[in-house]
């Protein structure tokens, strides 16, 4: 844990403060009652609500009626913000919230509760306040609990720090899991015992069936021999009369031979040749391999440079961006200005601009007036143009209507005859249109054949795969029944009760149980392997009926397309008689309009209307040039109207100017002093870090050298590749140079009987012994052919075979399992003896105590003792628990921690409190790095005072130490010193006012 903030409110003596705290040792110091225990106690009572100095009501200042702690710390790279609140009259409430990055917002992770918020970051922490207190933080008053603990409650303390206590439940499910592993183990023997038989059993059976095929195969040979011979012998009773062509036949064949052979040796000695040059680069290995490496070096330099160069460039870019971003911020404020500014010229050149109108009102007021008389009688003369109005409106309205009612008959004769054209141009010929329907619809019979067909499939594919789901049901039936059946055989046990007949078990009758157990699960087992072959041949039967469908479906894809197809034919076959028909009367509608069209004949109620709308405008009288007149009177003194309305708006604008001159004069004071402020603001400093950051990797960037220049990639990786080639070839090389030279050798030895044979070949023997030799062979035939079908006879009536791959496959598969269940076993096993004894947390505790020693030896070296080496001794005593003993080991023999004195008591608890905080560190669900002590150096002298403050600042990563002695080096931060000057100073008050003296 890393305290970041601590932020008080009316807690004991302090009104308001805030804290920033960080990841270094601190040292408080003060005179007494300055308030730095409440600062201490502050931290323990936000994070559990407890503290020594009483109850929570006992923490709040007399003048306030509530208090609240603000802690932001960090745990296990995860930041953590709670606050507790107290009320006089509402009681504690308590919050608590989480973010992963300083720049995150807070995310609320309370529960419904306080005592489940609690309860949460308890388990953040990892300890509660008793061990807190123990452990981290020494209360003033408390140098030594350590030392001073018994030793029983040094072994429970300990055992709790270090959480032994949850091994016991895990060595309990262990040793359940080790029962359920020997059972386990004791039926996959069981079973593999009797896969194995069976594959004793199958490979006798194999070993028979293999003697009669040698049998077999031997007889076969004999017959092929004779067959052979007979064949020779036929041969060298024609040989007399083809001896000449026998032998032109044979000398071919040598020459054959002897090109065969030659070519042999020619690609032996190219092998041969590839395989030295292979051999000259596999020399050079070494020498390639390092310069292969070398090149690698130089380009992972090279790749170091590029990185800081792109870091240097990253910041450079990053620094202009914030510089750009502080000069618009600069251009922001200055436009703002110059803004304000041309707000105040604007408005005072607009006073100047009216100024010369103010002057000329009376005037102007004047010609307003005969404006005004101007403008009624121009209203007279609207009102009879008002009246006329409605009449020549509609008289307008009813020419427009009939320009558009002929627009419309054009624009109709005009669609009338491009639907008449789209017709003639859609017409089609209609036998060529019912001979593709003809077509189409015996496609359509075929393929409904074919769909037919699939159907038939897809019903037969439904009705094996509800016979491989019985089949499923089945399997699981049987694995049930098999399950039920082992775990009734591994519940009886000897001398137990028999589940049959209720009585007491002897070993004859249990063996016999057992041995039915066996036989019943032999059997289920056997159902269930014979289920296995009927699915697999049933999958493969669904396997064939799939593919069969998918077939069907390949050539069932043209049919919704040749319906849609058939569809499309016979609408356009009904179609054909209706455009007929729309032709005639579409002739017939274009005649019309262009009657009507070329003798005006249309909208003749539209017509009549023109006509006397005309005569009802000459009755009233009505003339434009009246209207006319008073228009332009009112024309004429319009600019006095202009004239008016602009003094009006510049007395307006006057006024309002005096009222906004004053809040301009400030709002640009204000932009100013924020323009001087900038450089100051967030901005401003993020700019500043970045060039200081800019500057470092600068700096290191001319740390490094140029790297330099790498060889030829081409060439290096060309050697290198020749290299891996020629390891790869050299084996093939070697392979291919065997396999030469034993052709070679075959050759040369076909050869040369070839070159026997015919040295062999000689006259024509006599027929007369040939023909007695052909009457033997076909006897031996006969009396061979009788045996073959013998053994024949014998392989048949051999029982059928299983697949030995298959039950060998089981019999891995079982090894697997067991060997599995082993290696689950045996750490198994190791934790379940733990429960067997009732100390088993003292071997875990003596390990523990191990690295304790070592860490609390090593900070009391550091701090000067001379006193002797500390030694940690667990003691199981015969009756009562075990404990854990504190002694020192001098020269003189061993004594009693006791007998150490007040400093060195101080000294020997501050090393234990470090090394358990260093131990737990390493722990990730623990509170680390943490050490609080109130008023430690008390009782030590000034040497041991300032080896102990050094040794603490350089080792310890955090640490609150509050000291009021003034020969303590204070390395506390500004805030502390603050903090405490101004609690100095209000307590000063509160005495003097309470006694009503100067004095303390």
């Amino acid at each position: 844990m890393i305290l970041l903030r601590l932020q008080l409110h009316h807690f004991l003596s302090y009104r308001e403060a805030d804290l920033a705290l960080g990841q270094q040792l601190v040292v408080v110091s003060g005179v007494s009652g300055s308030g730095k225990t409440a600062l201490l106690e502050a931290i323990a009572w936000a994070l559990w609500g407890q503290s020594l100095r009483g109850d929570s009501q006992d923490l709040i200042q007399d003048s306030a009626d509530w208090m609240a702690v603000t802690l932001e710390f960090q745990q296990s790279h995860q930041q953590f913000q709670v606050q507790r609140r107290h009320d006089r009259q509402t009681g504690t409430q308590l919050q608590l919230w989480q973010r992963s990055h300083p720049d995150e917002p807070w995310a609320e992770i309370s529960q419904s509760t306080a005592i489940a918020t609690q309860a949460q970051l308890t388990q953040v922490l990892g300890w509660d306040y008793t061990h807190f207190c123990h452990t981290v933080y020494v209360p003033q008053g408390q140098p030594s609990p350590w030392v001073q603990r018994s030793a029983s409650d040094r072994y429970q303390q300990l055992a709790h720090l270090f959480q032994l206590d949850r091994l016991r439940p895990l060595a309990l499910a262990a040793r359940d899991r080790d029962r359920s592993l020997q059972a386990e183990e004791e039926w996959f023997f069981a079973q593999r015992q009797q896969l194995q038989q069976q594959a004793d059993q199958q490979q006798q059976l194999a070993e028979t069936r293999s003697q009669y095929q040698q049998q077999l195969a031997a007889l076969q040979q004999q017959r092929a021999a004779i067959d052979q011979q007979q064949q020779t012998l036929e041969q060298r009773w024609q040989a007399a009369e083809h001896q000449q062509r026998d032998r032109q036949a044979l000398a071919q064949q040598i020459q054959q031979l002897q090109t065969q052979l030659g070519d042999q040796q020619r690609l032996l000695a190219e092998n041969q040749q590839r395989q030295a040059q292979a051999q000259h680069i596999l020399s050079r290995a070494l020498s390639i391999r390092a310069e292969w490496q070398q090149w690698q070096q130089s380009q992972q330099q090279a790749s170091r440079w590029a990185q800081q160069t792109e870091a240097q460039q990253a910041l450079s870019e990053q620094l202009q961006q914030v510089q750009r971003q502080y000069d618009a911020a600069v251009r922001q404020h200055q436009q703002a200005i110059a803004t304000v500014q041309q707000q105040l010229q604007a408005g005072q050149e607009a006073l100047v601009q009216f100024e010369p109108l103010l002057q000329q009102a009376t005037a102007i007021a004047a010609g307003y007036q005969q404006l005004q008389q101007a403008q009624q009688e121009l209203a007279q003369a609207q009102q009879r143009h008002t009246a006329a109005q409605p009449l020549l409106a509609q008289r307008q309205q009813v020419q427009t209507q009939l320009g558009q009612a002929r627009l419309r008959l054009q624009a109709h004769l005009e669609d009338l005859q491009g639907q008449r054209l789209q017709l003639r141009q859609q017409h089609r010929d209609r036998g060529e249109l019912e001979q593709a329907l003809a077509s189409v619809s015996q496609t359509i019979t075929q393929l409904e054949q074919h769909q037919h067909y699939r159907n038939q499939v897809q019903e037969k594919q439904q009705e094996r795969s509800n016979f491989l789901a019985r089949l499923q049901a089945r399997q699981r039936d049987y694995e049930a029944q098999l399950a039920e059946l082992e775990s009734q055989a591994r519940a009886i046990a000897p001398h137990s009760t028999c589940p049959l007949c209720d009585q007491a078990l002897d070993p004859d009758h249990w063996q016999h149980l057992q041995q039915r157990y066996q036989q019943q699960q032999t059997e289920i087992q056997n159902l269930i392997w014979v289920i296995c072959e009927q699915f697999a041949v049933s999958e493969r039967e669904i396997q064939v009926l799939r593919q069969e469908y998918r077939d069907r479906a390949v050539d069932l894809e043209p049919y919704s397309q040749a319906l849609e197809e058939r569809g499309k034919l016979q609408a356009q076959l009904v179609a054909h008689d209706e455009q007929t028909q729309q032709l005639q009367q579409l002739d017939q509608q274009i005649q019309t309009l262009e009657r009507s069209l070329a003798a005006g004949d249309f909208a003749p109620d539209l017509q009549r209307r023109v006509r006397q709308l005309d005569r009802q405008i000459q009755e009233l009288g009505y003339r434009d040039r009246d209207l006319n007149l008073a228009q332009q009177t009112v024309d004429q003194w319009q600019a006095i109207a202009e004239r008016y309305a602009a003094l009006q708006a510049a007395q307006a604008q006057q006024q309002r100017w005096d009222q906004e001159r004053p809040r301009l004069e400030t709002q640009l004071r204000d932009l100013q002093q924020a323009l001087n402020q900038l450089s100051d603001s967030p901005l401003g400093q993020h700019r500043q870090q970045l060039q200081r950051q800019l500057q470092q990797v600068e700096a290191s960037l001319r740390g490094l050298t140029d790297p330099q220049a790498a060889p030829p990639q081409a060439e290096v990786a060309e050697r290198y590749q020749a290299l891996l080639q020629a390891e790869q070839a050299m084996p093939r090389l070697q392979a291919e140079q065997a396999d030469l030279e034993v052709q070679v050798q075959q050759l040369q030895k076909i050869l040369t009987a070839s070159l026997a044979q015919q040295a062999a070949i000689a006259t024509a023997e006599d027929r007369q012994p040939l023909q007695q030799a052909i009457a033997d062979c076909q006897a031996q035939l006969q009396a061979i052919q009788a045996a073959q079908t013998n053994l024949e006879q014998a392989i048949a009536q051999l029982p059928p075979s299983r697949n030995l791959e298959a039950i060998h496959a089981q019999i891995a598969r079982l090894d697997e399992q067991l060997q599995q269940i082993q290696q689950e076993q045996q750490p198994a096993q190791q934790l379940a003896t733990l429960v067997d004894r009732a100390d088993f947390t003292v071997p875990l505790m003596r390990q523990w105590l191990s690295h304790l020693q070592l860490r609390c030896q090593h900070w009391l070296d550091r701090w000067g003792w001379e006193q002797g080496q500390l030694l940690w001794q667990v003691v199981s005593p015969a009756s009562g628990a075990p404990g854990v003993q504190l002694r020192l080991q001098t020269d003189q023999g061993d004594r009693s921690i006791n007998t150490c004195a007040a400093g060195e008591a101080v000294l020997l608890d501050l090393a234990i409190r470090l090394s358990l905080v260093q131990l737990l560190a390493q722990q990730p669900d623990r509170s680390s790095r943490l050490l609080i002590l109130d008023a430690p150096f008390s009782s030590l002298n000034p040497q041991q005072k300032n080896a102990l403050t050094a040794a603490l600042t350089e080792e310890l990563d955090q640490g609150l130490i509050c000291e009021a002695d003034s020969s303590v080096k204070a390395i506390a931060a500004d805030t502390w010193h603050v903090v405490l000057q101004n609690q100095e100073s209000q307590l000063t008050a509160l005495r003097e006012a309470a006694t009503g003296t100067g004095a303390d």
